[in-house]
């Protein structure tokens, strides 16, 4: 059963990509993406050069050095843990005051919709509240304190409320990778993998079918078990993007998007009002019949309908540094690194349905989260200072939402 530990191995986000790609050959039965199947076949030659261009980064890097000293867990280390998350849950209440309702149990789907006016930096920290629920299971696995336990339902609980299907989902396979990792392989450790997948399934098609109005209208023939509708739910929702991303780059021709999807979360930080990107600009753009949630587009089309056969580099580049952050997390010794990859491995298998580039935002503001809980200690004193500098972003970021949310309320 030793396998098991390997759940988190960067070559499974391949083994993902495989088993979603074979899976959007079938057809949905609730009709997903019916007017754009057939189209995938097409660019088999993409997924090869993909997955060959990722096997050639992995295997052209070294393994990385073990991290330079082991970190224990310190006063201060969750003195500073819990303060940011009861900071971040504050934020969260809140969220649920601004839009007067709760959206898992309201019937309108397009009440979360109603924060967009609130801005990303209000909305960061609530984000936040997914991967402390990982630090929160961790100390757990450390400490056996129940207090802890309860942060990372807690954490599940305030996603699930807020219907963020892909936020549930991260804390729960961190907090399994961290579980199958920090304890001796069994039958018994087998049985607790398998339910929390089969749990995150039932979530993820749950969560889908609220946000979609109920069983009732997506079973419009009424012939369907809970069951079935849940699995073609989820189905659909991991190979419409693929579906969709073969559609948009047959529509694209020779077009490119240089950067407008993938990237372009980032060109609109330094771009004054360049709104029109991403899974937004494909809705706008491309969708067939008329829509008003944000489409996406899959690997390895993403990278593509930006960047053509430059494209490759991407997979490349993504063998690299996921060994290297693999290597560091599989050493177990640096709590920095052992919540972080989890993160990173979550992002590459989330890639594979929403085609966005791993290092995104969300992560980098998580990064500086963990460097300003963790504060690790670094033998040269310019990755002290570096260290120190990513706590300072950190505390600032959090006094620039708390600014947004009084402004803006």
């Amino acid at each position: 059963m030793k396998w098991v530990k390997y759940i988190s191995h960067p070559h499974i986000y391949i083994v993902f990509f495989i088993f979603i790609s074979v899976l959007s050959f079938i057809p949905n039965g609730l009709g997903w993406r019916h007017n754009m199947e057939g189209l995938i076949q097409n660019y088999l030659w993409l997924y090869i050069a993909y997955i060959v261009f990722y096997f050639f980064g992995y295997y052209s890097t070294k393994k990385p050095k073990p991290p330079e000293e082991k970190t224990e867990i310190s006063f201060s280390m969750i003195n500073r843990f819990h303060l940011i998350f009861i900071i971040c849950a504050v934020f969260f209440i809140l969220k649920f005051i601004y839009i007067s309702g709760i959206p898992i149990f309201s019937g309108d789907m397009f009440l979360r919709t109603k924060l967009a006016t609130l801005g990303g930096f209000v909305d960061y920290p609530t984000k936040a509240i997914s991967i402390l629920g990982i630090v929160a299971y961790y100390f757990y696995l450390k400490k056996k304190n129940n207090l802890y336990l309860a942060q990372f339902i807690l954490s599940i609980v305030f996603n699930l409320l807020f219907a963020e299907r892909s936020l549930i989902v991260f804390t729960i396979l961190g907090a399994v990778i961290l579980y199958v990792n920090f304890n001796s392989i069994s039958k018994k450790t087998f049985k607790r993998v398998l339910i929390s997948f089969l749990l995150m399934f039932f979530v993820i098609g749950g969560v889908q079918i609220m946000r979609h109005g109920g069983k009732k209208h997506l079973n419009r023939s009424g012939k369907m078990s809970t069951f079935e509708v849940v699995s073609w739910v989820v189905h659909g929702d991991l190979t419409g993007s693929q579906k969709f991303g073969a559609y948009v780059t047959n529509e694209l021709g020779e077009e490119r998007l240089h950067g407008r999807y993938t990237l372009g979360i980032f060109l609109s930080i330094f771009i004054p009002n360049y709104k029109n990107h991403g899974a937004t600009y494909l809705q706008k753009r491309y969708s067939i019949r008329r829509v008003t949630t944000a489409q996406s587009a899959s690997i390895p089309y993403s990278y593509y309908m930006d960047f053509g056969m430059f494209s490759l580099i991407f997979p490349f580049f993504i063998g690299v540094f996921a060994k290297k952050f693999y290597e560091r997390f599989r050493y177990l010794n640096s709590p920095l690194h052992i919540i972080l990859y989890p993160a990173l491995f979550f992002n590459l298998l989330w890639s594979v349905r929403a085609g966005n580039f791993p290092v995104d935002p969300k992560l980098i503001y998580f990064i500086l989260l963990l460097f300003f809980v963790f504060n690790p200690p670094f033998k040269y004193r310019f990755n002290n200072e570096v260290s120190q500098v990513f706590r300072f972003l950190f505390l600032l970021s959090i006094g620039v939402s708390i600014l947004a949310l009084i402004i803006r309320w």
